[in-house]
């Protein structure tokens, strides 16, 4: 069995599906590749769309409706993909949040393309300490994080968890995001494979090709491993996850000259 915690299926809400017929279609590739269980997580207050916890949780109703319609047996959930924002923590506490899971105990988490905001630490310490585990959202590509594994390697010491896109890892993207993927699973920095899917032509699925590419590079356990760690989050149990290898520090640049 295979739980998906990162599409974007919602029609029209963001810069996935646009409309019921895509949805539909994306949501039949899930099935032909072994996912049962698809959290919905569209976009929140990335500066471009914002999807309120009431509007999801409809839209979620009335997609899982039409699957059923369209015979497609898919069982999906609503959440969020949230940017980290100076609004995240208010939002939280209005309750304007939705989790990956009934219990709250998991949120995903995005972060600007390019960097990690000054304020994720402060942050994502408040939600450790209140019980909350942050799953940030696709770090391999993040500039900041893929440069720096030291960055991602203090976030997950924290308490935080990551995942990696399918499509990145697969190699769907380009080789940077797969040697970005490989060099967090190898460091234990990487806990779930999930496919952030938003089109069929240019952000597919591919949750197959990554986990028989991770079979073959590192083996049936670390596939169980991964896969395991999906379903804990979705039911909101503790996830057993591997002590992170340190990566090398950065040097420091005296003066811009080294």
């Amino acid at each position: 069995m295979i739980i998906d915690l990162h599409s974007h299926l919602i029609p029209g809400v963001d810069d996935g599906a646009q409309t019921i017929e895509q949805s539909i279609e994306l949501a039949r590739q899930a099935v032909d590749e072994g996912v049962e269980h698809m959290v919905l997580t569209p976009h929140h207050r990335n500066g471009k769309y914002i999807n309120y916890k009431k509007d999801v949780l409809e839209s979620a109703k009335a997609l899982q409706e039409a699957y059923h319609q369209a015979n497609v047996n898919l069982n999906v959930y609503a959440s969020q993909e949230i940017r980290l924002t100076e609004k995240f923590l208010d939002d939280l506490y209005n309750g304007e949040l939705l989790p990956l899971d009934s219990a709250g105990k998991y949120y995903l988490i995005e972060f600007p393309s390019d960097r990690v905001p000054s304020n994720a630490k402060q942050v994502l310490q408040e939600l450790i300490d209140d019980g909350i585990t942050p799953v940030i959202a696709h770090p391999e590509r993040n500039h900041e994080l893929a440069t720096n594994l030291y960055r991602l390697y203090e976030l997950v010491q924290m308490g935080c968890l990551t995942q990696i896109t399918t499509s990145s890892y697969s190699g769907y993207y380009s080789e940077t995001l797969v040697e970005n993927s490989q060099q967090m699973i190898e460091h234990n920095l990487a806990h779930i494979l999930a496919s952030d899917v938003h089109h069929m032509e240019h952000r597919p699925m591919n949750v197959q090709a990554a986990f028989e590419r991770l079979e073959k590079e590192y083996g049936q356990e670390t596939v169980k491993y991964f896969k395991d760690n999906a379903r804990y989050i979705f039911n909101g149990d503790n996830v057993n996850k591997k002590q992170p290898i340190q990566p090398k520090k950065p040097r420091k640049k005296w003066f811009g000259l080294f």
